[in-house]
């Protein structure tokens, strides 16, 4: 069985692989936006894979991955994210995803996006209590995904609502809307094509960011790419223990 490692970028599955081995890679050549390669991790046999940036490169990524690629036993999203709460989700701190959520989906009207105003789900499934539809959040399990891929929990670990972005949010003013309406600790922009790629083909995913910027900040003291960069080799290090 095959473990998807996936980040959206060169520059994050560099850190990943960095936090690895020191050496940024680990098996194979560094694949390029899109692309993919088989790798060795510790006892794991791993698929690293970099998407591209946004939805729509992460959704065309993956299922071209699933569609090719027998025996995927899940996906592990790895990358940087935007804290809307520094007290809650600091720089460089970790949060794995308990729920992801797209805002963009539905009808939009002067009081909002309704997800359900245009009257057709994102997608549809059957559980074992019945018929359910997906609109604009996927529920996600960190535990249960740490266990079904026999990964180990990184230290320190914050969980919280992820939000799955087209445009990064980049003024206060919808920073603030966002929180308001959504509740959301971070902002990202391929975890929800991801999730649902996973419960379309009913295979775990895990997603683990390191916070590198304040959400809807410019400021330079609110942004911290490099060391969200080392804090995720470093994290992604210990999922492999």
């Amino acid at each position: 069985m095959t473990l998807v490692i996936a980040t959206a970028t060169q520059t994050e599955m560099k850190a990943v692989l960095l936090g690895f081995n020191r050496r940024g890679r680990i098996g194979c050549k560094l694949p390029g936006m899109g692309g993919c390669c088989e790798t060795p991790v510790n006892n794991h046999h791993c698929l690293l894979a970099i998407t591209g940036v946004g939805p729509v490169n992460a959704a065309l990524s993956i299922g071209r991955i699933l569609g090719e690629c027998k025996g995927i036993s899940g996906v592990l999203n790895l990358g940087v994210a935007g804290s809307f709460d520094l007290e809650q989700a600091p720089l460089g701190s970790i949060v794995a995803a308990d729920l992801e959520v797209w805002p963009e989906y539905g009808l939009r009207t002067a009081d909002g996006v309704d997800p359900e105003g245009i009257k057709f789900p994102v997608w549809e499934y059957s559980g074992v209590d019945g018929r359910y539809s997906v609109w604009d959040r996927i529920e996600l399990d960190s535990e249960k995904g740490f266990r079904m891929l026999n990964l180990s929990s990184p230290k320190d670990l914050l969980t919280g609502t992820s939000m799955t972005v087209s445009g990064v949010t980049g003024t206060e003013e919808r920073a603030h809307m966002l929180m308001e309406r959504y509740k959301p600790l971070t902002e990202n922009m391929e975890g929800f094509s991801l999730a649902l790629a996973c419960l379309q083909a009913g295979i775990p995913f895990l997603e683990l960011r390191t916070v590198s910027n304040l959400v809807g900040s410019r400021k330079p003291e609110h942004w911290k790419l490099d060391d969200a960069l080392q804090a995720l080799g470093r994290h992604a290090r210990e999922l492999f223990v």
